[in-house]
């Protein structure tokens, strides 16, 4: 029985106690694996997907945007594609020889016609006692627009009706003594001298009615009022008089026309005088009236030029108009001149536009290529203008898309 313990004992007592069992150390641990397999297919996904990316996939082709169909300079040229000429519908002109009626384009003012306006007012100082008549007035030739006192027509009245007194009795004894002249009861000489003061007498009442008359008062009038009257027939287009107002010879106190007839005087500058003759029709545009015109004719040229403006005026008679033109009113003008012109080199107006502040068209080369040029420019009328140099008869130019030409590289 001793011997099977030892036996039992000895293997115990020769295995270390610190060496972990043989089962437990030899199987491996899996998840540090897992892991790197996990990274190492969300390394090859990201690499995938930014492979495929549209804006990456841009960049791998080119860097480049696509470029905008529009014109560039080349030199001294524009060129443009056929696409650009197109769509905004390029079509040229030749310059050729021709004549034209300019057509002056001006500014005008409307006037009174000076026989159909009146103004009026006091001579003589005074103030306002009434006032009949207002801005809009029809009034009639006589009628009475306001009464004015004045103590210098009343003082002016009086001297009539003194004057008027010795001139009565000075007549009534020229004929008394002339009566005792022809009976042979006084002399002669007595007649003459009666005759003589009778004269002198209706010389004093003329001088003192023609007086009153200057002062704008009646010798038999109310004494010391004024009536001013209108001379003509029209509208009141003026009033300066208060009543109670105190008035000088020097204001005019009323201002009566007749607008059935205007005049427009045209400021035409000088080089254009030359091809305006009388009678030549004339379209006016009075502002604020839409499609509106006025038509009338020249009537009159000036002689003088202006040395301040270089323009002379130009004279326009405007019968019944059928809109209303009030004096003082600014008005755009086109004269259609009569003159005969010799043939010179023409371009429709479409074809010229501004570049720098400079009258600039657009020279053909070929189909696709154009060529800016700076011309000088004479006459014009509604369709063409005269070409003075830049440009040579038979060369083309831009006539539409001009504006696209210019927008794109003149900006």
């Amino acid at each position: 029985m001793k011997m099977i313990e030892k036996e039992d004992l000895t293997p115990t007592t020769a295995m270390p106690t610190s060496q972990p069992p043989v089962a437990m150390s030899s199987k491996p641990r899996p998840w540090p694996w897992l892991i790197v397999l996990a990274g190492v297919a969300i390394a090859a996904l990201l690499l995938v997907r930014s492979r495929n990316s549209p804006a990456e996939n841009t960049n791998a082709v080119g860097s480049e945007k696509p470029q905008r169909d529009v014109p560039y300079l080349d030199g001294a040229y524009i060129r443009f594609s056929q696409g650009f000429a197109e769509r905004n519908k390029l079509t040229t002109a030749a310059a050729a020889s021709g004549t034209l009626s300019p057509t002056v384009h001006v500014t005008g003012t409307v006037d009174f016609d000076p026989d159909k306006v009146a103004a009026i007012g006091a001579r003589i100082a005074g103030r306002v006692r009434t006032v009949l008549k207002l801005e809009g007035d029809q009034v009639r030739p006589g009628d009475v627009l306001a009464e004015i006192e004045s103590a210098e027509l009343g003082a002016a009245q009086a001297a009539v009706l003194s004057a008027r007194a010795h001139a009565t009795a000075a007549l009534a004894n020229e004929r008394r003594e002339k009566e005792l002249a022809q009976a042979k009861i006084s002399s002669n000489r007595d007649a003459e001298l009666a005759a003589a003061t009778a004269a002198s007498a209706r010389a004093e009442l003329s001088a003192a009615e023609g007086r009153v008359r200057a002062m704008g008062g009646q010798p038999n009038g109310e004494p010391g009022v004024l009536q001013l009257q209108s001379p003509i027939a029209g509208r009141v287009v003026t009033r300066n008089l208060s009543r109670g107002q105190f008035v000088e010879p020097t204001l005019t106190a009323f201002k009566v026309a007749e607008l059935s007839r205007v005049f427009v005087e045209l400021a035409v500058f000088e080089r254009d005088v030359p091809n305006i003759r009388t009678g030549d029709p004339v379209e006016l545009q009075p502002p604020g009236t839409g499609p509106a015109q006025v038509s009338g004719r020249a009537s009159y040229g000036a002689d003088e030029i202006d040395l301040q403006t270089k323009t002379a005026s130009v004279r326009v008679i405007v019968e019944q108009p059928p809109v209303p033109l009030r004096p003082g009113q600014s008005v755009m003008a086109k004269i259609h001149t009569s003159a005969k012109a010799d043939p010179v080199l023409l371009l429709p107006r479409d074809a010229v536009t501004s570049v720098d502040g400079k009258p600039t068209v657009f020279v053909a080369h070929g189909a696709l290529a154009v060529e800016p040029r700076a011309i000088q420019l004479g006459r014009q009328d509604g369709h063409n203008v005269e070409v003075m140099s830049g440009l040579k008869e038979g060369e083309h130019v831009v006539v539409s898309g001009v504006f696209a030409l210019k927008s794109e590289i003149f900006r």
